[in-house]
């Protein structure tokens, strides 16, 4: 079921907040402030409105109130601990000005490329690209399990005499059957793929279907279903196709991948280009300038 987010706010969060502080000794005579203050340490504050930020949607007012006081409560630790670190350590220790300015550079720049190449990837990748893609790059591709398109039905035992139907279809591959069959399902607390353009590895397969594979080779070249019961409930399994592992995965069961390796290198080609043109603007513009030992140092022999 999809939920749909709103932003709750209690009106008597403000009210609780204020009490857990008054609890605690308050905060003394407050100034007039066009925020309200939840808590103060030293000359850091708390501001009511940080606390509410931090309280998911649609959470209870018993829930949020817990919530507001286990933030406040870490919150004040932490300052306390930040005020007697800045304290201790020597001045030299507590400057990160290079590594706050480092990290602000980056998440700038990661904002500003993912508006850039959102604004300007094409995200449709043409058949023929992705199989020209797929037939250059096969190497890319080796199965390391198993891969199989594959019909199953996992039913409760009980259900067994209104499978008939079910078996029938299995066996004839009646794709007419399908929809029917999925709606059976659905009513009767089966679970099933019966979509025959999916590709599954054996790993993710048997979590879903407790196959017993001494054979793996011989048991999924079998293209009659095979039917067996396991803890309680009747599972109909048919093979439709396979290939084994350490060769190249059909091109089907690796569309997904090869899609997105097209829309990476898009992605990579848009930053490149973009990168190259501003650098060559800024040049051409003057607002580069490289001094005399700056050019020195790119003449220098390497250390």
């Amino acid at each position: 079921m999809t939920r749909v987010a709103r932003r709750i706010r209690f009106p008597s969060l403000s009210i609780v907040v204020g009490s857990l502080l008054a609890g605690c000794g308050g905060l003394g005579e407050e100034p007039v402030q066009s925020e309200a203050i939840a808590a103060r340490v030293y000359e850091q504050s708390l501001l009511l409105s940080e606390i509410e930020d931090h309280i998911p949607s649609g959470t209870s007012p018993e829930d949020s109130v817990a919530m507001a006081s286990r933030y406040m409560d870490q919150w004040i630790r932490e300052q306390v601990m930040v005020h007697q670190a800045e304290r201790w350590l020597p001045e030299n220790e507590t400057d990160f000005s290079s590594e706050l300015e480092a990290y602000r550079n980056a998440l700038l720049l990661h904002a500003y490329k993912d508006r850039y190449v959102n604004e300007r990837l094409e995200t449709v990748v043409l058949d023929e690209d992705a199989t020209a893609y797929y037939e250059r790059n096969k190497s890319s591709f080796i199965l390391t399990d198993y891969s199989v398109r594959v019909l199953f039905v996992s039913a409760p035992e009980v259900m067994d005499d209104q499978m008939e139907e079910m078996r029938d279809a299995m066996a004839s591959l009646d794709s007419s059957q399908f929809l029917a069959m999925e709606r059976w399902c659905v009513e009767n607390g089966a679970t099933f793929s019966l979509a025959d353009d999916i590709w599954w590895t054996l790993g993710d397969l048997t979590k879903e279907v407790p196959l017993e594979l001494y054979r793996a080779e011989t048991q999924i070249a079998r293209r009659r279903p095979i039917e067996f019961e396991a803890d309680g409930r009747i599972y109909v399994v048919r093979f439709l196709e396979h290939a084994l592992k350490n060769d190249v995965a059909p091109f089907e069961a690796v569309r997904d991948q090869v899609d997105e390796l097209i829309l990476h290198q898009r992605r990579k080609k848009l930053l490149m280009e973009l990168e190259e043109n501003l650098v060559v603007a800024a040049w051409s513009e003057g607002a580069v300038q490289r001094t005399e030992k700056g050019a020195a140092l790119r003449s220098a022999p390497s250390l």
